[in-house]
Parts: C-alpha cells; structure tokens; sequence
C-alpha cells in the first residue's frame, strides 16, 4: 500500500469533471485506489463516491493505492490533482 497527498487547485475544486478524469486515471489500473478527504474515504473509480465527499479548492487530499501497480497509479493520480487535471 502507497500514499501521498496533494491540494486541489481546481476552482470549484472535484466538481464532475475532475472527478470524471480522477476516476478514469484510477480504473485504467488493477490496483484498489481511494481518496481520504477529511472524515470520509471513498472509492476513487467512482464518480459519485468522488463528488459526495464534497472537495472544495484549497483542500488536502491523501490518496492511496493497493494492489498491482500502485506505485504507477499513485504517481498518475497525484500528477492529475497538482496540474488542477489540465484545469478542466
């Protein structure tokens, strides 16, 4: 299991298309991939599990992955959030 954590820049922060983009990044890999936002930890290849967690800009996110090729996908998922997913 690998884990790291970045801010999202996004202005209204994981709104549907990030979380469309973090979703897809997270089930092009084997691995289990989950966000941990505050109190809540959710199913990051799910958009509905991204939205409901709620992420406003400015906010802290650890995001973990389990599994075959958690290292790639750790590494893919913490890029996406620091480029703001290409400020969708």
């Amino acid at each position: 299991m690998v884990s790291g954590k970045a801010v999202v820049i996004n202005e209204k922060g994981l709104h549907i298309k990030p979380a469309g983009k973090m979703s897809s990044i997270a089930l092009s890999y084997p691995c289990m991939a989950y966000l941990v936002i505050r109190e809540y930890r959710v199913n990051a290849k799910s958009v509905l599990g991204i939205l409901s967690a709620q992420v406003k800009k400015g906010e802290e996110i650890e995001v973990v992955c389990d599994g075959e090729g958690e290292e790639e996908a750790l590494k893919e998922l913490l890029a996406a959030v620091e480029a703001g997913f290409d400020l969708v």
